[in-house]
């Protein structure tokens, strides 16, 4: 008999861009309320786009920017040299193009144009006029899960795996930024730079960063996640360290119908056995409080693992560490399988490289902007940037076969600023987005080594006396060379010089 065809599997492309075009945007209901009255209709798309950010626009589109800025009320109401969406997208690729300044990133984008790019001090008041509100939008209407099944990576059973982890960004030395943000300090002095508290919510297998919170320095991890568990998506496998590890940490992401896979820190290992299991792991509950366990009101069940290693050439042999998780059936997750699946938390220590030293450089600051809603936005633009870079690896992946964890974050950004500097060429828009497609999902890693690395940190010193606060560069009237004057030898106190002077310039 004649069998049907094997359903076409989509195309890599068409699921990338599927995925990234969604509905129009609407306003949020606080922002409704302030904003009452009827809002008109958004004008049409520009005749003139990027030149070289033209494909990308189908990864974040013209028309998604623009109701967007509409939402935010951030839209350009008369044309300008550089109108709204254009610097929404000036933002994003400014951390693309991390080592070049605004002006030349605009001019890499507009190689066509004949006329100079704006003055200097035309790109921050274009940046002051759009604000955070609508890259913050922006973000939280297209960031989404990239992992699709079959990868995996990317799901452990039914469960989507998903990471929470915080890192603390550097900011450009202001009062501003200063006085908002705070920064570390120990009994001697503040630290060099103003400094922001980062919580960011990552699916493991994409490393896509999904959702994130931040606030000053003084703003713990513990007071980040509260906020963020609220928007942690149904169905999750949340693996998380053992600073966050925490009852109300662990009841939101209940309340959220998802689980949890955590470490327990050493002081809260005392968990009573209720219940032991075929697999080795026991049942306990956690409470909120002493007073609670012994009033027994409010206790979360869950399963404790214990487990060592017994090898030497590695750190912690011997050393009883303890794993907290919410799935109560060995049979969904067995103590074997979380065992290997905790490691996993660490693909977003590799995450958070990938935006601080791929492309931010690692330089410090991290963030240049000088003030806090400015901060914001950059902020925002960066994980934009990143998200973009991870939207194109995964379809890369799905059509190499990989896993996207496998691919160059680096190559691929790399051929992506590559790309961005051509023209579409042959096949327009399309034809360039499946090139550059293409040519990532040939960035596959070597297989990694089973190595580990000791937690040590290499200390160093300077010989330099410590910047402090009222060491800031002074502005002079007069040139150098006008306030210079020679010392003849009488008053230098020289001796008679014998033969010649030597001529030429930069004698002596």
């Amino acid at each position: 008999m004649i069998l049907p065809p094997p359903p076409r599997q989509p195309d890599p492309v068409d699921r990338l861009l599927r995925g990234l075009r969604t509905a129009p945007v609407t306003i949020t209901a606080p922002a409704a309320a302030v904003n009452a009255c009827v809002l008109p209709p958004p004008p049409k798309p520009p005749k003139e786009v990027l030149d070289r950010l033209l494909p990308l626009y189908q990864l974040l589109p013209v028309a998604l920017v623009r109701d967007v800025l509409h939402a935010t009320r951030r839209h350009s109401r008369r044309q300008r040299d550089l109108p709204a969406h254009a610097v929404v997208w000036l933002v994003v690729a400014a951390s693309l193009f991390r080592d070049r300044s605004l002006p030349l990133v605009w001019r890499h984008l507009h190689t066509s144009r004949d006329a100079a790019e704006p003055d200097d001090s035309a790109f921050t008041h274009a940046r002051k006029r759009l604000g955070a509100a609508p890259l913050r939008q922006l973000f939280h209407h297209v960031a989404a899960p990239l992992g699709q099944p079959g990868m995996d990576s990317a799901f452990h059973r039914r469960w989507r795996l998903f990471a929470l982890d915080g890192s603390v960004f550097e900011l450009a030395d202001t009062p501003a930024n200063r006085a908002h943000f705070g920064s570390s300090s120990n009994q001697h002095k503040d630290g060099a730079f103003p400094q922001l508290q980062a919580l960011a919510l990552c699916e493991v297998g994409t490393h896509a960063v999904t959702d994130f919170e931040f606030g000053p320095y003084q703003v713990s991890e513990l007071a980040l996640s509260q906020r963020l568990l609220r928007r942690l998506p149904a169905g999750v496998l949340l693996l998380m360290d053992r600073g966050l590890s925490y009852y109300e940490q662990v009841r939101l992401a209940r309340e959220q119908d998802s689980h949890v896979l955590a470490r327990v820190k050493a002081a809260q290992r005392a968990l009573p056995v209720e219940e032991v299991l075929p697999d080795g792991s026991y049942r306990s509950h956690i409470y909120p409080s002493s007073n609670h366990r012994r009033a027994g009101q409010g206790g979360i069940p869950v399963r404790v693992i214990r487990y060592t290693h017994d090898d030497p050439g590695r750190d912690g042999c011997g050393e009883e560490t303890v794993l907290l998780t919410t799935v109560l059936d060995p049979a969904d997750l067995s103590a074997a399988e979380a065992i290997a699946l905790y490691p996993w938390r660490w693909e977003e220590e590799s995450t958070l490289k990938e935006v601080k030293e791929v492309l931010l450089l690692g330089k410090q600051p991290l963030l240049r902007s000088k003030t806090p809603e400015l901060v914001e936005q950059e902020l925002y633009g960066l994980l934009l940037a990143h998200y973009v870079v991870r939207s194109v690896m995964a379809a890369g992946a799905a059509q190499a076969e990989v896993e996207p964890c496998r691919l160059s974050f680096k190559r691929s950004q790399e051929i992506l600023e590559d790309y961005l500097m051509e023209k579409p060429g042959r096949g327009g828009p399309r034809g360039w987005l499946k090139r550059l497609v293409a040519e990532v999902s040939r960035q596959e890693l070597r297989p990694k080594q089973r190595r580990s690395n000791p937690r040590v940190k290499k200390v160093t010193r300077s010989k330099w006396r410590g910047k402090k606060a009222g060491d800031k560069g002074r502005v002079h009237a007069r040139p150098f060379a006008a306030v210079c004057r020679v010392v003849g030898a009488e008053a230098s106190g020289a001796g008679p010089t014998e033969g010649p002077a030597p001529d030429g310039p930069g004698t002596g």
